[in-house]
């Protein structure tokens, strides 16, 4: 909020997401000049698919009270004509975005989608996972977005360890960075545990041919939880 980038290293669960949602629909919402429908205020870059939908929804929880910001979600998987589409018919003040699909976006001039201008209004950049973004191998994708991107904006990168390629990154996108770590007290602080604390793990074993059914099992008795499932 004051208007310093930021490279802040946290546990996974200690709530980065909140960190830079809350802070970009304020910095929006503090412009002189309001948004264009099209015009693109902030935008957050993540991994996966998983993380970027899951972003969508908590950001989504806070713009229902902001009709006036338009948010777009874009990640792989999905058809991109549709997506240049839904941009020029609903706008996209706050985009969250997957790398590979971001830089697709950018070419897409003779579909009639100028996102370079676009950006041209950018307040705030976020890099969120921003170890796992290097990690899968996205650094090309990274360094095309940010040569499109206007210097004077604010920068987030958001990550779980601050390993020596984030920090190659906190160097070439970063001003003068602002550093934040948030580590776990006491026992974990002293492993290397990335992990809260308080988490708990737990694993069966069973057939293979009994997989699927232990797991519909497992969901109807847990009916009142939240449920990732990975195949």
């Amino acid at each position: 909020m004051k208007n310093k980038d930021v490279a802040a290293e946290a546990v996974t669960g200690s709530g980065k997401t909140l960190a830079f949602v809350i802070p970009i629909l304020e910095i929006l919402l503090r412009r002189e000049e309001k948004l264009k429908k099209n015009q693109v205020g902030a935008l957050v870059i993540t991994p996966t698919r998983e993380l970027a939908i899951q972003i969508d929804e908590v950001l989504a929880h806070f713009t229902k009270h902001f009709p006036q910001f338009s948010q777009i979600l874009w990640i792989g998987g999905r058809n991109p004509g549709e997506d240049v589409a839904r941009f020029k018919e609903q706008g996209g003040n706050i985009i969250v975005a997957t790398p590979g699909r971001l830089e697709d976006m950018f070419r897409r001039k003779a579909e009639g989608l100028d996102l370079a201008s676009c950006v041209r209004s950018l307040d705030v950049l976020v890099l969120d996972e921003a170890d796992r973004l290097l990690d899968m191998g996205f650094e090309a994708s990274i360094n095309t977005i940010l040569e499109f991107l206007p210097k004077q904006r604010r920068t987030g990168l958001f990550s779980a360890t601050q390993t020596q390629e984030v920090e190659s990154l906190v160097r070439a996108g970063l001003r003068n960075p602002v550093r934040i770590s948030v580590k776990e007290k006491g026992v974990a602080a002293s492993s290397t545990q990335k992990t809260p604390s308080r988490l708990e793990n737990y694993y069966m074993v069973c057939k293979a041919d009994e997989k699927f059914s232990q797991l519909v099992h497992f969901l109807r008795n847990h009916k009142q939880e939240k449920h990732l499932v990975f195949f």
